[in-house]
């Protein structure tokens, strides 16, 4: 019965461990490129959303949106929208004390209560839902350049 115990005490320190996200460091990020990925095909609830969002997927292919890690927390973000308006802004990015990457605001976007994490070599967003952090799939960040 002790060793039983023992077992079930480790399943439930491992399992939770093995879902868990990566911290993010500053040397992680400094002069890297990451590209944004977007999945929306998951995330409808009915038959009717799925294919809706199935087709504004397809557009999302069409634009392009890269971000660049500077140093001292300088951001740049690109977005080329249907290979016609490419469009740069600047921002700024930090790391917070729990190891989670933090966006700045630009003119496109606000990063509200989204903390991004290292999901093996994806940056996946967090946001706070009822005093927990809830994963975000629909957008990932992509490594694509140190």
């Amino acid at each position: 019965m002790k060793s039983l115990s023992a077992i079930a005490l480790a399943i439930l320190l491992i399992v939770p461990a093995s879902n868990a996200q990566d911290r993010v460091r500053e040397r992680d990020l400094e002069g890297t490129v990451w590209k944004m990925e977007f999945n929306l095909k998951e995330e409808g609830d009915g038959a009717f959303e799925r294919i809706i969002l199935n087709a504004v997927d397809g557009l999302m292919d069409e634009i392009d949106i890269q971000l660049e890690f500077g140093k001292r927390g300088h951001l740049s973000v690109w977005v080329d929208a249907f290979s016609r308006d490419e469009d740069e802004e600047e921002g700024d990015w930090r790391i917070n004390r729990d190891g989670q990457l933090v966006l700045g605001d630009t003119d496109s976007f606000s990063s509200d209560d989204t903390v991004w994490m290292l999901d093996g070599d994806l940056l996946v967003p967090f946001e706070w839902e009822k005093g927990r952090l809830e994963r975000g799939d629909a957008i990932s960040l992509r490594r694509i350049r140190k």
